[in-house]
Order: C-alpha cells, then sequence, then structure tokens
C-alpha cells in the first residue's frame, strides 16, 4: 500500500516550482531542480503531478485562484468603476509584493502548455468580465468580446506593476492616472 500524498509535499513542489520559474524561466526549470528545491525526490514529484505539465497547469490555476483569495472585500453592490478600481488596486498592490508571481503567470499563459479545458473561472476574472462589460456599454468597445477587454485591462495592470516595481517614486501617479486612462479608454470618455 502507497503511503498518502501529503498536501504540505503538494504545496512545497508548486512553491518550489514558482520561485525556480521565477529564477531561471520555465525553459530553465527541470523537474530536478523544482525538486531539489522543493526538498523531494524528483519521483516524488511524479507522486503529486503526472507529468511536468500538470504541475506547471496546477502552480497556474493556484497562482489565478491565490489573488481571487485576496479580494474578501470586494465591493459587489457599488458600479463597475468601483468594482474595477478595487480589483486595479489589489492587482497593483499584489505585483509589488510578489512581483515573481506576476512573471511567473506570464510565463505560463504564453507557454502554450495550458490546459484550458480544465481551466476554472476565478472569481477576479468573473469579476473583471462583469465590471468590463458595463463599463463599456453604449460605446463602440461594447462590441468588442469580454474576454478582449479583460486582456486589456490585465495588460495596462501588469505594465503598471512593471514600471512601479522598476521606478517605486513613481508609483502613485502611475496608479491613478493608468486607472484613469484605463477607465477612460473602457468608456470611451
Amino acid at each position: 500500500m502507497s503511503r498518502p500524498r501529503s498536501g504540505d509535499k503538494r504545496k512545497a513542489i508548486l512553491d518550489a516550482a514558482l520561485r525556480v520559474c521565477a529564477e531561471r524561466g520555465m525553459a530553465g526549470a527541470p523537474t530536478s531542480a523544482i525538486s531539489r528545491e522543493a526538498g523531494i525526490a524528483e519521483g516524488s514529484l511524479f507522486t503529486y503531478f503526472a507529468t511536468k505539465d500538470a504541475l506547471f497547469n496546477e502552480l497556474y490555476l493556484e497562482l489565478r485562484m491565490e489573488f481571487s483569495r485576496h479580494l474578501e472585500e470586494f465591493p459587489h453592490n457599488q458600479g463597475a468603476r468601483t468594482r474595477l478600481r478595487y480589483i486595479w488596486d489589489k492587482y497593483l498592490d499584489l505585483g509589488a509584493e510578489h512581483p515573481e508571481q506576476l512573471k511567473v503567470l506570464a510565463q505560463l499563459r504564453a507557454s502554450g502548455k495550458l490546459f484550458r479545458e480544465n481551466e476554472k473561472p476565478a472569481f477576479a476574472l468573473v469579476a473583471v468580465l462583469a465590471a468590463t462589460g458595463e463599463a463599456a456599454k453604449g460605446s463602440e468597445l461594447e462590441m468588442l468580446p469580454p474576454e478582449y477587454l479583460v486582456l486589456m485591462v490585465r495588460a495596462q495592470a501588469e505594465i503598471t506593476v512593471e514600471f512601479i516595481n522598476a521606478h517605486p517614486e513613481a508609483a502613485a501617479i502611475c496608479r491613478e492616472l493608468g486607472f484613469r486612462m484605463l477607465w477612460n479608454g473602457l468608456t470611451a470618455q
């Protein structure tokens, strides 16, 4: 009889994969390095994840869900601008605190190895879809696919985080005017 899987080891593997990918990139992240970083034998990694791609998919889902867990005070009953601003501020805060997570998320999205059919919609994605759709209502942007609007919001937020991390002295103005530019673009103002 095999030993039961440990949630702690699984988490250690995901954390190790995040660190190794942030440091070396996905292409430079062999399972041997991830296992070593997690403090387990390489064969043990495959007890928890059938393949390296399965590990990366799980890491992607975990990082997406992690962001949603930080939205506990989400202003559900407020207007689209307030809801989108709340998500914007949280995204920028988390990007400043954990830039390695954003770096690895971008690598994972660009990898072409994600199992889209297994992706669970995270609360943050649903909230951004709703807010951007409401913001664009009545403008020519209303004709665009909602997913495209979400990608535009994400790109603006990622660029803002990257710039603020490189230029912390400009954080306040970039945060404020970056959101204003985003909102005005969505509402065609």
